[in-house]
């Protein structure tokens, strides 16, 4: 089951109870206490924050949760991460540093760059079958981020595009980010001029910023030398969709000699290469089982540069097609 930042989790409570809900109900709901959640930098099932999410919209009758929280946009959502891409020089720096540190805040999904002409697209592929309210406070959140960080309230997408369908009015939505708005598309997302990715951010602190990410960098080596598989497998599920790391490339990011990562691997009986393979399989089989993803995104999502070589590798996992593994295991309403 994927994790989240407990930040991120604290963040949602405290708005809910900004909306007047009761804070020990909510606690009691998703059977965790003040203490627990104020433990940053740890992470939790995604399980408790889809509760938080339903009883939420539930008390406040609020279809559209997800989204009105996403647009309440503050750094300490994502813990360390948040400050550093709120430190952060422009977008295509933010989006930059959250692949290089998602590790340390969970693995609810990945975003997916896809280059047109003068747009792109960025999408965001979740890692299980999350409610809409997700998907919508990540999206929004997005929007929120960028227009504050460049000071330009006016700044917005040039369309965005939800794979659910819309579960109120699509007004709020068309008036919120000043674009048209797709519901029940191919994918979760945001089409966005190139140029957007560079407009400055206001509160860029360079020197800050060095700080922040000195001392994430310290955490995942921490964490690399109690947890070496689990970190490494991290650091490759998040590359995987910009392409296939090489060992080199792991080491770096763990701060650790290319020698040492392979004895710490060598000493699970593992190789990089066939840790690699795994983690592969391994999403492929949790998206086609617990997503609605389409096969061609989940083959991009794996570092495959053809969806037909994923074909051929899901074959030699499995004896099955990618299609013929869904269908037998996926309910009908998600196929």
């Amino acid at each position: 089951m994927p994790r989240i930042a407990q930040d991120t989790a604290r963040s949602l409570l405290n708005f809910l109870v900004s909306r007047g809900l009761n804070r020990d109900d909510l606690l009691a709901c998703i059977g965790l206490t003040d203490a627990l959640l104020n433990r940053s930098g740890e992470l939790i099932h995604t399980e408790t924050y889809e509760a938080l999410y339903n009883k939420g919209a539930e008390y406040l009758e609020a279809p559209q949760l997800g989204f009105e929280f996403g647009q309440n946009i503050a750094p300490d959502r994502w813990g360390i991460l948040g400050y550093i891409a709120y430190t952060s020089h422009s977008v295509s720096a933010a989006i930059d540093n959250q692949r290089r540190y998602q590790t340390l805040v969970g693995n609810l999904g990945a975003p997916l760059l896809e280059q047109q002409e003068n747009h792109i697209i960025l999408k965001w592929i979740p890692a299980y079958h999350c409610s809409h309210h997700t998907v919508e406070e990540i999206i929004t959140g997005w929007v929120a981020l960028a227009r504050d960080l460049t000071n330009q309230s006016s700044i917005g997408p040039s369309e965005i595009y939800f794979g659910h369908p819309c579960q109120s009015s699509p007004k709020p939505y068309q008036e919120y980010f000043q674009c048209a708005v797709t519901f029940d598309y191919d994918y979760h997302g945001i089409r966005v001029p190139k140029a957007m990715l560079r407009i400055p951010f206001h509160k860029h602190d360079p020197e800050i910023h060095q700080l922040l990410c000195a001392k994430a960098n310290s955490m995942i080596n921490n964490l690399a030398e109690r947890l070496p598989v689990e970190i490494v497998s991290k650091f490759i599920m998040n590359q995987l969709p910009i392409g296939v790391p090489e060992i080199d490339d792991a080491a770096q990011h763990l701060q650790l000699s290319v020698r040492t990562l392979q004895r710490k691997l060598s000493e699970h009986q593992l190789t990089f290469s066939g840790l690699i393979d795994t983690i592969r399989k391994d999403l492929a089989l949790s998206y086609l089982s617990n997503t609605n993803t389409k096969i061609v995104y989940i083959s991009q999502m794996l570092g495959f540069s053809e969806q037909s070589a994923f074909q051929r590798a899901f074959k030699r996992w499995t004896q099955q097609t990618p299609k013929q593994f869904r269908d037998s295991c996926t309910p009908n309403h998600l196929r």
